[in-house]
Formats: C-alpha cells, sequence, structure tokens
C-alpha cells in the first residue's frame, strides 16, 4: 500500500515543557491506524501538529512522498488531510447543507438547492438518511458525526483523523460508524483513529502506534498483539488485572429514593444505597441515568417523590443543601461542569471544603491538605500550582474525587466515571472507588462501559426509557443480560436470556 503520511523525527515542545520527542508515525492507504497512549501522552499534541494547528519544533512531515509545512488546518486541508474532533465542530443553527460545505460553497454559497444536490452523494455514501435543508441541531450526535465525515468527503480528503469518535454514541450507532470507516478504507482513505476501547482498536484497526511520555515506544500489526500487551507499552509496567470488584460489607441504607419523577426525563425510580457499597444504574445513552443522579443531587427539580439521607426526608434537595448533607456529584462533563478550567490545582481541590466552611483560604492550610493527597493519588504532575486545564483527563478526574476526599462525605453520586480517560488512569480511579467504599462511603454511579459496570458493581440497575427495568446482583450480572434488560430484548432481570 501506498504511504499517504509520514512525520519523522518530530519534536514539540510547549514553555519548555517536551511534549513530543523524536516522535514516528506513517499512513499508508487503506489502512486504518490507531494511536493509542496514556492520557498526556503527547497523542493530542502529534494529531494537532498532523492537522497544522500546531507547528513542530523540528522533524518533517510528508503528505504522498512529498515534504510539505503546515501552518494551519487551512493547509492541512489543502493537502487532503481532515480532522474531526471528539467535541464535534458544527454550527447547529445551519442546515446539514451548508455544514458540509463550510468554506468550501464555492459558486452555490446562497443557492440552496444546488447546495443540497451536491451534498447528497455524500450523505449517502456515510450512510445518512437526513434531508440536506434539515437544521443540525436536530440531528443526533450519531447524525452530526456522519456530517463531519462527509464534510471529509466533500474536500476530498484521502486521510481522516477520527479522535474518540464513540465517545457519546450507543452500540448501534458504533456499528454504523464501523460500516462507514471500512468503507472509506476500501477507497483507499488512510484513517488515523483514537480510542481508549480495546475493542474498537480489534475491530478496526491495522496498525498501532504506541506514545509514551511524548515518545514513540512502537508500531505494531494490531493482529499480532494481546490487550496486555498493548497495557504494558502504554503504561510501562503491568496493571493488575482485577474483574470483580473486592468483597463488600454494606452497611446502613445511606440514600433512599422513591418513586422519584420528572417529566419527559424518568419515572417512579425508587432505589436505595448502603453504606460502603457501590451501585451502578446501566443503560442505553437517553435512558435517563444521568438525569436521576442530577435530580439525587438537586440540580434539576422533580414532579414528585421523596428522597432519604440517613433516614431523614431531604424535603427541597438542591446542591448546597446536599452537600452540606455530605453528598458529592461528580458530573458526566468533567471540563464544563466539574472544574474551574483557568484555576489551579489546588483552588480546584478545596472548592467544597471552602464551600462547607471546613477549611481556610490560608495558602499554607491550603497545601498541608492538597500536597499529600495529591502525592496519594498519583496526581501528575506534582504540582498543586499547575492550572488544572492542562491536566490530562484522568488527572482531572482525580483531582475531583480528591476534592470530595477533602470535604469528607457519606455518599459519593458519579456521573461517567471513566469517559475518555486512558488505561492506567482507569485503574487508578477504580481503585479510588474501592477505596472509599471500603471507607464506607456509599457510592450511586451511572456508566454506559459494560466492563467498568461488571468491574466495580455490588449491584447493578438498569434502565430503559426513563424506568428502571430490572435490578442485578453481582452473581446475576453479565454484559448479555444488562444489554438484554437495556434493549428489551428481556423484560425482568430474572427472565432467561436468549443469548445464555
Amino acid at each position: 500500500m501506498a504511504e499517504l503520511l509520514a512525520a519523522h523525527h518530530i519534536h514539540k515542545s510547549f514553555s519548555g515543557v517536551q511534549v513530543l520527542r523524536d516522535v514516528e508515525f506513517t499512513l499508508l492507504a487503506g489502512e486504518v491506524h490507531a494511536l493509542l497512549g496514556e492520557n498526556g501522552a503527547g497523542k493530542s499534541t502529534l494529531l494537532k501538529t498532523l492537522f497544522g494547528m500546531h507547528r513542530p519544533d523540528s522533524g518533517t512531515l510528508t503528505v504522498n512522498g512529498k515534504n510539505v509545512v503546515l501552518n494551519s488546518p487551512k493547509d492541512a486541508e489543502a493537502q487532503g488531510i481532515a480532522m474531526i474532533h471528539q467535541e464535534l465542530a458544527l454550527i447547529p443553527e445551519l442546515t446539514v447543507a451548508q455544514n458540509v460545505l463550510l468554506g468550501n460553497e464555492g459558486s452555490e454559497v446562497l443557492n440552496y438547492a444546488r447546495m443540497n444536490a451536491r451534498v447528497k452523494p455524500f450523505l449517502e455514501q456515510v450512510g445518512l438518511q437526513v434531508a440536506p435543508g434539515l437544521p443540525v441541531r436536530r440531528l443526533t450526535i450519531a447524525q452530526q458525526q456522519m456530517v463531519e465525515i462527509a464534510r471529509a468527503l466533500a474536500r476530498q480528503a484521502r486521510i481522516i483523523i477520527m479522535d474518540e469518535p464513540t465517545s457519546s454514541l450507543t452500540t448501534h450507532e458504533i456499528e454504523q460508524l464501523y460500516r462507514v470507516v471500512r468503507q472509506l478504507t476500501a477507497t483507499g482513505v488512510g484513517i488515523i483513529y483514537v480510542s481508549h476501547h480495546f475493542d474498537e482498536i480489534e475491530a478496526l484497526a491495522d496498525r498501532v502506534t504506541v506514545l509514551r511520555d511524548g515518545q514513540h515506544i512502537g508500531t505494531v500489526h494490531q493482529r499480532d498483539v494481546t490487550q496486555e500487551q498493548l497495557v504494558q507499552m502504554m503504561v510501562g509496567r503491568d496493571l493488575i488485572a482485577q474483574t470483580a470488584p473486592p468483597e463488600r460489607q454494606a452497611g446502613a441504607v445511606r440514600l433512599a429514593v422513591r418513586q422519584l419523577s420528572r417529566s419527559g426525563a424518568f419515572q417512579d425510580i425508587s432505589l436505595n444505597v448502603h453504606a460502603g457499597e457501590v451501585v451502578t444504574i446501566a443503560g442505553l445513552i437517553g435512558a435517563g441515568r444521568t438525569e436521576v443522579l442530577r435530580a439525587i443531587y438537586g440540580a434539576d427539580d422533580v414532579n414528585s417523590g421523596e428522597i432519604e439521607l440517613d433516614g431523614q426526608v431531604v424535603a427541597h434537595p438542591s446542591p448546597d443543601l446536599m452537600m452540606r448533607r455530605g453528598t458529592g456529584f461528580i458530573p458526566e462533563d468533567r471540563r464544563m461542569q466539574g472544574i474551574v478550567p483557568d484555576a489551579r490545582v489546588s483552588v480546584n481541590m478545596m472548592l467544597t471544603s471552602w464551600a462547607k466552611g471546613s477549611a481556610t483560604v490560608q495558602e499554607r492550610d491550603m497545601r498541608a491538605q492538597v500536597d499529600p493527597q495529591m502525592l496519594q493519588l498519583g496526581i501528575r504532575p506534582n504540582n498543586p500550582d499547575q492550572i488544572i486545564r492542562r491536566l490530562s483527563g484522568g488527572n482531572q478526574q482525580k483531582v475531583i474525587l480528591a476534592r470530595w476526599l477533602a470535604a469528607g462525605c457519606g455518599l459519593l453520586l458519579i456521573d461517567e466515571p471513566t469517559r475518555g480517560i486512558d488505561v492506567a488512569s482507569k485503574a487508578d480511579i477504580y481503585a479510588l472507588i474501592d477505596g472509599l467504599a471500603a471507607q464506607g462511603v456509599a457510592i450511586l454511579m451511572a456508566s454506559s462501559e459494560l466492563p467498568e459496570v461488571l468491574r466495580l458493581s455490588d449491584r447493578i440497575l438498569v434502565m430503559r426509557e426513563g424506568r428502571l427495568v430490572g435490578e442485578l446482583s453481582r452473581a446475576q450480572a453479565s454484559e448479555e443480560r444488562i444489554l438484554a434488560l437495556a434493549t428489551g430484548a428481556i423484560t425482568h432481570a430474572k427472565d432467561p436470556v436468549l443469548s445464555e
């Protein structure tokens, strides 16, 4: 196969900190080349370098065998390179056709009929059956992603970078993405694919390149390596495999929810969580998991139902009241809702303690609390004065967990604890959750990652279309049974599962 792109001896530093060191990467026509590494390994910097968002300090880039200098994404697009970001770069109020042709309209800029006709073949190529004149805001996330791919095709891209493309997709939508990827590579398009999910790598990748600490660790054929070998390349050490949670002793009921309902979101939710127990709400995207957690924390109003903490009814729950009653909440979107991006790590870690009045704002007192926790949780870099937005996703999540450890909480609500987090940071966060439960904290979480659900949970509550449809003990639970309940293949946890 012909070589579409090559990066040789790439070095990149920011403010004197070396981020990429002598990195090598090649992409062949018709292949999916996966890029793996922990958060902070240099993947994003390499992708942005390949897309013209960063200029390398040294090294060479070639496209179709010719040396190129990419000063901007526009330069990259002119070389046939497109990038589909994890956060989709569409304009919601514009139509599908306008987004596909954005910046590439030519003489058709105001001729909507001709724009729609021009876009239609690209929509068909990605299997997107929507009207070109439909506003993008009315599409699902998966459909919007197909619009991004159609835009790449309209620009005649032969190199497509996909950064965590399945992070917000359902199982069915992921299969559709796989089909499109295979169709593209069959035509000679080369795809650089970034994911933390090894099942995706196994399903799609021809080759895998691993970065660690900004260095090229190796490039291997996917069929020649095991997951364990890839993990070892990524982290430089063996992770302790643990497929089931440790044995836990549940204490008294800490949270009791009875007949909780919110119009358009969920109905008649009843559940209990005991001290020292991890209970997970599972289900497909849109089932209502996030909405239930937000309602329990008082972030959203409910129409009916009752919430009890330690046997006492919480008449009008609000985030401030729930926090003062010892409840913590870690939201799904940590960047938008969980951190103050431009504040220091130490400030982010102390926010709840300050709000509860349990700590002073004196720098000396703050450091006395923050420094040992950063060391204990393995937050990297170990610098409390670092601006938190510069940390990897896994380390940001550790800071948020540390915030609630510092403040002390008896109940912790966690929405998608490891979304977008690398394998090593996942293992650290799992250990933190285990440790909290061992200290008697009651944990109610929502997760769409079934291996994670099975690894962490004592009990699993399955939601479908806003209702609880089943409860599984640790012994009963399997990926097949959870999915069967979530999709309606079975209607009760005790029903037989066809795939067993």
